[in-house]
């Protein structure tokens, strides 16, 4: 689930290894399952994070999509780093698609093309 925030060292990266560590903690307390008992606060969370990543993707430029910022041992560009989230989540809905199959249930569909479909606003 830590995927689902717009990655705080996207904005401000890290400078020190307690700054990561801190993050980490934050990340941590953020979405601990103790503090999302239910569907109405998990839709309630979900909501402030779609409004930060709005924000977020809103403010951003060429030049800031260019910067370099740390990614485990490295260093990445922010744009790849962003193209590796949408990847990665690709690769967790196909294994909770693939678990839902082992249990006999149909998944929902997650393709982008369905998305795109399901936010389509008519043009007037």
């Amino acid at each position: 689930m830590r995927n689902l925030t717009i990655r705080s060292n996207w904005k401000r990266p890290p400078a020190t290894p307690a700054a990561l560590a801190e993050l980490v903690a934050r990340r941590r307390v953020l979405f601990n399952p103790d503090v999302l008992p239910d569907l109405a606060t998990v839709q309630s969370r979900w909501t402030q994070v779609e409004r930060e990543q709005i924000e977020f993707v809103d403010g951003l430029t060429d030049e800031r999509l260019q910067e370099m910022l740390p990614f485990r041992a490295a260093h990445a560009k922010l744009v790849h780093l962003m193209l590796h989230m949408a990847n990665h989540s690709t690769y967790h809905r196909g294994q909770i698609a693939f678990m839902m199959r082992q249990l006999h249930a149909t998944p929902v569909a997650t393709d982008f093309h369905e998305f795109l479909v399901e936010t389509e606003q008519p043009s007037y």
